[in-house]
């Protein structure tokens, strides 16, 4: 997992040089919730957050791509910030650090078979060349990525890659700080891919970290329709059974697409939306927001992560 802005150096408020808390946002799909949450970050001044806080999404490495169950994402999160304390990485995170400089310059061109093979190629080389397995850990980085670097040249015919290590490197570490920062887990409450058990150990273990845990149940979709009036008219029993109403679609996204018509998982005016965030939070608060009672109650705590930044 990574940071999707660019990386940089915490970055500090005149005149007072208060250092801003930084607020990394895990996300559980990866589309809905990522459009509404940098709809909250354009919106931010009017909506009132905080301006010493920064939303930092953070998003997939090519080996996490598709995933969607909250403990396997939450384990991956727990396993980066541990690495980030001891420095240590897994092989699997570098080869991860590679594909996402990859991605980022150009190189893969959202070309999903030609990233295929290069992550073969990079499992190959580690497991075949280096001798090593993917969860062993990287002993010293740059002479890693030159022997890595070195055989991939050979075989992919990719030059001038060794001059870039340190940047691969450097901007692959979250920035995140245990004093000053929060990871918060943004999840559905969905009990076809969210088993009860796996539901008591996420919120415990975010409980333990100090981590943010905000679910809502059944789905964003019904955070989404608390931005609306008459949230309050449907039906409680059906929200959160939550049932199929066609091939394509449940009760919450059919509800909300009577509402805005060209709503779509991975496209919907999400800034019109959030201007309405004030309303969504006094819905909220007609619903459950306990996230222990969430696990079988319909309602959300979203609207409490941003309550908390606009303090």
């Amino acid at each position: 997992m990574r940071e999707k802005r660019s990386f940089a150096e915490r970055t500090r408020v005149l005149p007072n040089d208060e250092v801003k808390k930084k607020y990394f946002l895990v996300y559980e799909g990866k589309d809905t919730e990522a459009i509404y949450f940098e709809a909250v970050d354009v919106l931010k001044e009017h909506i009132s957050i905080n301006p010493l806080i920064e939303v930092i999404p953070v998003i997939r490495s090519y080996s996490e791509d598709g995933w969607s169950n909250p403990k396997k994402i939450l384990d991956r999160m727990i396993q980066n910030i541990e690495e980030l304390k001891s420095g240590e990485v897994s092989y699997e995170t570098l080869l991860n650090w590679i594909m996402d400089y990859f991605q980022d310059y150009g190189i893969l061109a959202n070309n999903r078979p030609l990233a295929k093979s290069y992550w073969t190629t990079l499992q190959q080389i580690c497991e075949e060349k280096l001798e090593v397995s993917l969860e062993e850990k990287v002993d010293n980085l740059q002479m890693a990525c030159e022997m890595i670097f070195d055989i991939l040249k050979e075989e992919s015919k990719l030059e001038n890659i060794v001059a870039d290590i340190p940047r691969i490197i450097n901007n692959s570490v979250l920035t995140y700080s245990e004093e000053i920062d929060k990871i918060c887990l943004i999840v559905d409450r969905d009990k076809g891919s969210f088993t009860s058990a796996q539901y008591d150990y996420v919120v415990e273990q975010c409980e333990n970290r100090n981590y943010g845990i905000y679910i809502t149940n059944p789905c964003f979709e019904f955070w989404l329709l608390m931005h609306f009036d008459d949230v309050k008219e449907l039906d409680p029993e059906l929200l959160l059974e939550n049932p199929k109403v066609s091939a394509e679609r449940r009760y919450c996204e059919q509800e909300l697409k009577k509402r805005i018509p060209k709503y779509s998982k991975s496209q919907y005016d999400a800034i019109g939306l959030v201007r309405n965030v004030e309303k969504a939070i006094r819905n909220e608060s007609l619903y459950c927001e306990n996230e222990k009672e969430l696990k079988n109650t319909i309602g959300s705590n979203v609207g409490m992560l941003i309550r908390e930044m606009q303090k």
